[in-house]
């Protein structure tokens, strides 16, 4: 396997796996980006269970491509709607770099892993 499906997928990992982490503690910004996105609290922990499944999905697909490429698939899924919620809640600009970025590093592994499903 080359460095640029491992060093993508490892850091699509981290941010997945912060993005729980914030979401199960309920820290003050997470709770925020909730309230402002009008997102009920147990859709809220659903998508933060989504995305440790994709965390552990991209690992596993360090072994088993085609497990990593249905989690990049998924982690796309779950930033293009991170987009839509941000759009409808009326936010733009800045605070849709950090879905957009997570959708691009997802698009790549996806990729990378070449049609693996």
């Amino acid at each position: 396997m080359s460095w640029w499906i491992i060093v993508p997928s490892g850091l699509l990992a981290a941010a997945l796996s912060a993005s729980l982490v914030r979401k199960a503690r309920r820290a003050p910004s997470s709770v925020e980006l909730r309230d402002r996105l009008e997102v009920p609290p147990r859709l809220w922990f659903g998508i933060g269970a989504l995305e440790g499944c994709a965390a552990v999905g991209l690992l596993v697909g360090l072994v088993r491509p085609a497990v990593g490429s249905a989690a990049a698939v998924g982690v796309v899924l779950l930033m293009l709607g991170a987009i839509v919620a941000h759009l409808r809640a009326g936010i733009a600009g800045r605070p849709l770099l950090p879905p957009a970025a997570l959708l691009t590093v997802a698009v790549l592994v996806a990729v990378a892993h070449g049609g693996s499903i």
